[in-house]
């Protein structure tokens, strides 16, 4: 396992990697995600459920993290973020789910109307 320590980050991004679903059916606020963190110009990267954000700009991580392949992937429960003020924090859904979601959203329509 590498280390990286009291690193700034150069951007955050987020993915959908399940599948979308309507906000009336309860939108993906608890889907799978994508999150990847750029550090000196390296990429590292894990899923998590939701879209929050777990670091922002102005703050400083350090973390755990696997090569596997190509990819460098973060052990969450080694996450630590330290706001601008100096304070550790905990941000982002780090809860988890048994089962993904696998099937595609349905047209809003009556079956009858589907089905002609």
């Amino acid at each position: 396992m590498l280390q990286v320590d009291n690193a700034k980050i150069e951007s955050y991004k987020k993915y959908l990697t399940e599948k979308s679903r309507p906000p009336s059916k309860g939108g993906n606020t608890k889907a799978l995600h994508s999150h990847v963190l750029y550090i000196n110009g390296e990429k590292y990267s894990f899923f998590a459920l939701g879209s929050q954000q777990w670091v922002f700009k102005s703050d400083i991580v350090s973390f755990k993290y696997e090569v596997k392949g190509p990819y460098k992937n973060i052990i969450t429960e080694t996450l630590i973020t330290i706001d601008k003020s100096g304070n550790q924090v905990v941000r982002g859904n780090r809860g988890f789910k048994s089962q993904l979601r696998t099937a595609n959203a349905r047209m809003p329509v009556s079956r009858r109307e589907m089905n002609s």
